[in-house]
């Protein structure tokens, strides 16, 4: 690997990781808010752990995708700043998602060890591999959208907002989010489906990047 390579490869890397930190710091300050919200439940703290791990699946597909509708937009700054090639700068795309994704994954899960709430570790790993899958989908309408990419954010933010509400109003009324009735068919569909919208936005992406023009 070329000395711009490893550069461009150790910038995104980075930036996976402050997105990671933005995100688990938005986090701790609504684990305060359900912390005070759960305060009267019957198990205050089963309350509060599914809460994390119910938002923490809906954050980690919403923002993956998200952050992902700005890639095109930087992509030419970036190489005129970074002097970066744009493959270097594709698979540092790349390399950026998957340091979120992954340490995002590594966080819950030991959350998971930690509180022995084993019944979360499938709905979590399967969250984190649709939005994985999701980032170049992303990719794909930020290259399509160009200046509209903002209202594209707030519809999926709206989207994810009342997601994010109807949970809290499941857990509010003592409905189980948890995915035990979920057969091993569909988790497996789910899989295939997921590696299948990876590998066709990726290669659309790619294309798409390879034509892109400095505006």
């Amino acid at each position: 690997m070329s000395s711009l390579a490893k550069r461009s490869a150790k910038y995104y890397f980075k930036e996976g990781l402050k997105v990671l930190a933005l995100v688990l710091g938005i986090e701790c300050c609504l684990v305060i808010e359900w912390f005070v919200l759960g305060a009267n439940e019957k198990n205050p703290m089963d309350y509060l752990f599914q809460m994390i791990m119910s938002v923490g699946c809906i954050i980690v597909v919403m923002i993956n995708m998200m952050h992902s509708f700005y890639g095109p937009n930087w992509y030419d700054s970036l190489a005129m700043s970074m002097g970066a090639r744009r493959k270097d700068i594709f698979i540092g795309e790349l390399i950026k998602q998957a340091t979120f994704v992954g340490s995002y994954m590594v966080v819950y899960i030991i959350l998971i060890a930690i509180f022995n709430k084993y019944e979360y570790l499938l709905l979590m790993i399967l969250s984190n591999i649709v939005s994985f899958a999701l980032g170049p989908v992303g990719l794909v309408i930020g290259h399509k959208v160009h200046n509209h990419g903002k209202i594209i954010v707030f519809i999926i933010a709206m989207i994810a907002g009342c997601g994010g509400g109807f949970i809290g109003f499941f857990s509010a009324t003592g409905v189980s989010i948890g995915i035990e009735s979920i057969g091993a068919y569909v988790i497996i569909a789910v899989l295939i489906i997921a590696v299948i919208i990876f590998a066709l936005f990726e290669f659309w992406a790619y294309k798409l990047n390879q034509k892109s023009m400095v505006r």
